[in-house]
């Protein structure tokens, strides 16, 4: 599914390596809504060991980029306050929670 995703440009996946190792990846999603784009940011993430080294917040900064140049609209959503922080550190703000709603069996 993900082959085809891309292959369709309805995914956009970038990779950050070090000696020839994936450590980083992450990617966006375009889509048009009533002729106005707008992409998500998703899957943002750094090997344990590689982490504090600015390879989230510069894989994100390049992924907003890329997005920038077809779409108006750029938006995630952090899982915690840590992620939040380096999202913050490439230009995103903080404008609202989102909930997760569950059907709750009868």
């Amino acid at each position: 599914m993900l082959r085809e995703r891309i292959a369709d440009g309805r995914t956009v996946m970038m990779i950050a390596v070090e000696d020839g190792e994936p450590v980083a990846v992450g990617s966006h999603q375009p889509v048009d809504v009533d002729g106005t784009g707008m992409s998500e940011i998703v899957g943002v993430a750094t090997l344990p060991r590689f982490r504090g080294r600015g390879l989230g917040a510069g894989l994100a900064s390049t992924l907003v980029e890329h997005a920038r140049e077809t779409v108006q609209t750029v938006f995630l959503a952090a899982g915690d306050d840590d992620v939040a922080r380096v999202y913050e550190r490439v230009g995103f703000a903080r404008i609202g929670t989102t909930l997760v709603a569950e059907r709750v069996s009868d």
